[in-house]
């Protein structure tokens, strides 16, 4: 009788230790992932804000600094960033390292283009009013990634000349929040002759 208990014992903790075997570990909850939509909406607005700075009437840039600092909040020190080139002499992407050099990429933006508007891509679905369609993923490492196509037109501050853009943005984020990787795609930009009036 003695015999029997043991073996049943053993039958039952085989069984028990098949079982947990078998069952996926429980991982803790983490932390819960940022809303992806604002986030694009986010970098969007600080790009359109760029050129929302003045020339004051003995010549001093009013808000220049500003805009340029706000930008720059959305960044880690160590982001490295791949843009289109923004010098007629230059040819293929443009590979930026660290806080420093993007600074002064988004500087030249600022002072070169006047009335940035970017806006996020939307998708319709019969009657619907349009969906931003941001696509994200959560990083293996930690943090989150985020794409969305993009509508881009600006003005050059030196001759008001207008341009459009088609684009397509991808982000990384850190679990601090900060942009550690960023992409930039823009196709070939077309110059708008229409009536300065109009609204891009």
């Amino acid at each position: 009788m003695g015999r029997r208990l043991i073996i049943l014992a053993l039958i039952t903790l085989l069984a028990a230790v098949k079982f947990e075997a078998q069952t996926p570990p429980q991982t803790p909850p983490g932390k819960p992932l940022p809303d992806v939509t604002q986030l694009a909406v986010d970098w969007t607005d600080r790009m359109n804000g760029l050129s929302n700075w003045y020339l004051s009437l003995d010549g001093k840039e009013d808000g220049a600094n500003q805009v340029v600092d706000r930008m720059m909040e959305l960044f880690a020190p160590d982001v490295i960033i791949q843009v289109p080139p923004h010098d007629p002499e230059q040819i293929g992407p443009v590979m930026l390292v660290g806080s420093g050099q993007v600074r002064k990429w988004v500087d030249k933006i600022a002072k070169t283009q006047v009335d940035i508007k970017y806006k996020i891509q939307r998708q319709t679905e019969q009657a619907s009013d349009g969906e931003i369609m941001v696509h994200s993923k959560p990083l293996p490492w930690g943090g989150v990634s985020i794409s969305f196509q993009v509508l881009g037109a600006y003005s050059l501050r030196q001759d008001r000349r207008r341009f459009l853009e088609l684009g397509a943005v991808f982000i990384q984020y850190g679990e601090d929040g900060k942009i550690r990787r960023l992409r930039l795609l823009l196709s070939e930009k077309d110059e708008v002759l229409d009536s300065p009036d109009d609204e891009i």
